[in-house]
This record gives C-alpha cells, structure tokens and sequence, in this order.
C-alpha cells in the first residue's frame, strides 16, 4: 500500500515539474535521500569546476550522475599515462585534452546536461566565466590561475569549495564570511595585480611546494606518505612527482560533490569556513580539526626539518 501510494505521489509530481523519461530514470533513486524540490533545485543549479583532474573529473562525474544539468569545466591540459591511476580516462584518450574526453563522458550518461568547457584561464574571460554559476570548485595546482579565480568568487559573491587529494576526508568553503584564499595559505600577494605577482614573486610559482609545505600540518601526514623513505622530501623538492592513489583521490571528490549538493545548493548542511579545517583521518579512524592559519608557523618548522 506504501509503495502504491508512493508511485501516485511521484505521479503527481512528474506532471507538474515536467521531467524528462531521461531525467527521471537518472534520478529515481536519489529520491528520499533528498525530495523533489530539492532535486529540481540541484538539476538547475549552474556549476563551475577549475580543473578536471584527479579530483575535478570524478567530481564532474558525481555531481550529473546526481543530477546537476549545469556544468562548467575548465581545463586547458592534455590526459597523460601517469593520469590512469585516477583520473577519467582510458589509453586511448591519452594526448587528449581534458575537457573535451570529460565532456563526451558526462554526455553519455545524461545526454541532456548543458555543458560549457573553457581551455584556459586569465583576467580576460574570469568574469564570462563566473557569469552564471552560483558555485565555484577550485581543483586546480596553478598559482595565477587560483588566485584569478579567488578574488573574482569574491568580487562575484560566488562561494568556492577546495580540497586536496590527500588521506583525510575534508574541504572547505570560502565565502564573504570566510578568510581570503591568498591570506589562508599566506601568499603575502592581497592587493597586488597579477601581472606584478607574475613578475615580482617567484616563489608562487612553485605553488605545489608551498601547498605540501601547508599540508603538512595534517596530523600524520609525513609518516602515511614515507612507506618509501623521503617521498615527502622528493616531493616538496620536486624530485618526484605529487603521490596519487585512486582510492584516495576518488573519496576526496565523492566529499566534494557531498558539500556542493547539501553545503552549497541545498544549504541543509553547515558550510566549513577556511581557515577552520574539520575532517576524518580514515588511516587512523580519527576526527580532525584545526586552524590552518594558525598552524602556518608549525608548518614552516617542519618545512626547515624535512
């Protein structure tokens, strides 16, 4: 009887909010989880995504399956073989740019998205960008780029969710009433044009370093990546490239498309505001929380150890 009474009910609604047969079979089952309302909203929520990598391309991929119909990507870099272990992408995509296989992809499985896709990222086409979008995804290792990206959110009043393919289950927002992104990983560039930055500090644009630096005030972090000695060292250098598990990554961008859907549409979930970092060590099965900024001077410590 319960479930007569649910069909009638879905019915109903069909008739009035005028779904596809295509939507429909895509989203029956995210229904109870969130209701109808809720999914219409997140079918018509415009979404951007800055790179489509190891976290941007399964994240693009969460978020239609759940439904979303408007999608952004950008990405101006080229699939390689070391980007298998993780990302979107099979050999014969190899030498292929990004956002071109992403798309192809997420059409397939809902033929009826409207996507846009962006190449590149400068201070000439930021705001054409940010014209429509009420959520900005920053997955992105360029320095410029994510600067560029920051302050037009900004400026737009658009929030902006970031996170890192690490080992702990965590991302955080940054908005009107969160600290800047240049202040929260001390950049030392807030109010500097962009071309000065690009002239005058260098050191920006080793930005995966100053990252890992960051990232090593995550409690644990150096002993869960040195299973092979001095990985973390080799990384922070240079000498080797960024470590990636698939696993990993794939967690991280499941947690992503997670905050979008019920911190950034839906707003049934509490927004975590940079610097504040919550989140779950999965290795130790312990919760986490700290301030970034303050750990900053910690982090260089560690950073004048290694």
């Amino acid at each position: 009887m319960d479930i007569n009474k649910s069909e009638i009910n879905l019915s109903e609604f069909e008739n009035n909010i005028n779904w596809s047969k295509t939507y429909n079979g895509l989203i029956k089952r995210n229904i109870g989880l969130i209701n109808f309302s809720e999914q219409e909203k997140i079918r018509n929520t415009t979404i951007i995504i800055f790179g489509i990598g190891g976290l941007g391309g399964p994240l693009a991929e969460q978020l239609v399956r759940s439904g979303c119909e408007r999608i952004i990507i950008c990405d101006d870099d080229i699939f390689q073989e070391s980007n298998l272990n993780r990302q979107i992408c099979t050999r014969e995509d190899i030498g292929k740019l990004k956002v071109d296989i992403t798309k192809n992809y997420l059409k397939k499985i809902n033929p009826e998205i409207k996507i846009q896709k962006y190449y590149e990222i400068n201070e000439s086409n930021i705001f054409e960008m940010l014209e429509k979008p009420a959520i900005a995804i920053l997955t992105l290792d360029d320095p410029i780029a994510s600067i560029i990206i920051s302050r037009a959110c900004v400026e737009k009043k658009i929030p902006m969710i970031e996170s890192w393919g690490i080992p702990y289950l965590w991302a955080w927002w940054f908005t009107s009433e969160s600290i800047d992104y240049e202040t929260c990983y001390n950049f030392n560039t807030q109010g500097i044009p962009i071309k000065e930055i690009k002239k005058t500090h260098k050191s920006l644009l080793n930005f995966k370093e100053r990252v890992l630096i960051r990232l090593m005030q995550f409690p644990g972090i150096k002993e869960t990546y040195n299973r092979i000695q001095n990985t973390i060292e080799g990384m922070i250098s240079g000498e080797i490239a960024l470590v990636s598990l698939a696993p990993i990554v794939r967690i991280t961008a499941s947690y992503l498309a997670f905050e979008v859907i019920f911190s950034g549409i839906l707003k049934t979930k509490k927004m975590v505001l940079a610097p504040i970092v919550i989140g779950y060590d999965y290795f130790r099965m312990k919760p986490i929380k700290f301030n970034f900024l303050r750990n900053i001077k910690k982090s260089n410590k560690i950073t004048k150890e290694i």
